[in-house]
This record gives structure tokens, C-alpha cells and sequence, in this order.
């Protein structure tokens, strides 16, 4: 896959955390349509659908290929959770579904395994969805 090609050929991103309750929260983006969908799991009343503004498109587009996303997806794929990621003491996990034009898709996931980038892409979605992307 040519990564450089593959982020501008994202057509929908859905990015979820949970703990083992299955508590946490969901978002999915989908560029076609331009709308963001938001799941909350703790709190029924916050899931919410909007439509993604232009600023929050240029953000999107220059900032998630620098949070390393699908290598890390396809480093998780590949088992190489050591290289990618770090065991932290949070009792959850992590999904990411890729659906690209081509209408190809690539999965990624881990308990307690988080990406050593997480902070990136969790830092991105916060700012585009104006919700706290944290496990309580």
C-alpha cells in the first residue's frame, strides 16, 4: 500500500475506545458525505451527527497523516505490537476501521496494547469533534 496515496484516499474513518464494560466512545467520519458521527457510550444523551466544516477538513487532511495511523494499523496487523505500541495499565481497547474509495478496508485493534501515536490521532479527533477521546 502507498501511504502517501492512502490517507488521501480515505473515504471513511471510524476510530472506537472501550473498557472491558463496554464503556467509551466512537466517532466516524465520513469525508464523502462530510459528516461526523459521535457515539457515547457513558452518556446516551451526547451521541450526536454533524457535518464536517472546511477547517476542520484541512485539519484533518494535514494532521492524520502525521499521526502515523495506518502504519501503525498495519504494524498491529503484522504483530508487531512491540514496535508499534506500549502495554499501558488502562483496561481497554482500541478499533479502527478504514474504509477507503476503492471501497478496500483495513482493521486494526488491541487490548491494552495502545499506539505509541495515540496521543496524536486521540488529540485530532478531540479537536474535530469538540469531545473529551479518553477512557474513564
Amino acid at each position: 500500500m502507498d501511504l502517501d496515496k492512502a490517507y488521501g484516499a480515505i473515504a471513511v474513518l471510524e476510530v472506537e475506545i472501550r473498557t472491558f464494560a463496554n464503556e467509551g466512545y466512537a466517532v466516524k467520519y465520513d469525508f464523502g458525505r462530510k459528516v461526523i458521527s459521535w457515539r457515547d457510550n457513558y452518556m446516551w444523551n451526547n451521541n450526536f451527527t454533524r457535518s464536517i466544516n472546511e477547517n476542520n477538513l484541512a485539519l484533518i487532511k494535514d494532521r492524520l497523516p502525521k499521526s502515523g495511523m495506518l502504519e501503525w494499523m498495519e504494524g498491529y496487523n503484522m504483530g508487531l505490537t512491540e514496535e508499534y505500541g506500549d502495554k499501558t495499565s488502562l483496561p481497554g481497547e482500541w478499533k479502527i476501521e478504514v474504509e477507503f474509495k476503492d471501497k478496500t478496508r483495513l482493521k486494526s485493534g488491541a487490548e491494552q496494547h495502545f499506539p505509541k501515536k495515540w496521543k496524536n490521532l486521540k488529540t485530532l479527533i478531540e479537536e474535530t469533534t469538540g469531545c473529551s477521546f479518553i477512557l474513564r
